[in-house]
């Protein structure tokens, strides 16, 4: 799908640019974001644990997961959601901010602005 909205940010990379293994990170006009390759879908969330500011980008992916390598809060990449036992049991507003995923007429990966502020 391509989008030609003035308010998108081209990243400038290429789907083939990514790797599987490692997330991207990119400062974004709304502060800094990691791309994940999750089969085969690109997938956008705030760079940085809304609890302490832990490195999510660093963090173990499992899925469509992410565990902040800080303190293991578990986040679905697909929702924002923290999806831990804690985080079901407690619930509290630790979500995490994301970027639709679209691409340009030129094939580079175009994030639409978030849904939501990071919060770290």
């Amino acid at each position: 799908m391509s989008h030609t909205d003035p308010s998108d940010f081209d990243t400038g990379l290429a789907p083939e640019d990514l790797d599987p293994a490692r997330p991207r990170t990119l400062e974004t006009p709304w502060g800094a974001f990691a791309l994940f390759v999750v089969e085969g879908r690109i997938l956008c969330v705030q760079s940085f644990c809304p609890h302490l500011g832990g490195p999510l980008f660093q963090g173990t992916v499992s899925g469509a997961k992410v565990a902040c390598p800080w303190h293991e809060w578990v986040f679905s990449l697909e929702t924002g959601q923290r999806v831990d036992l804690a985080g079901r049991i407690l619930g509290g507003g630790a979500v995490l901010a994301r970027c639709a995923v679209s691409y340009s007429a030129r094939g580079t990966v175009l994030l639409r602005a978030p849904d939501r502020r990071p919060r770290v």
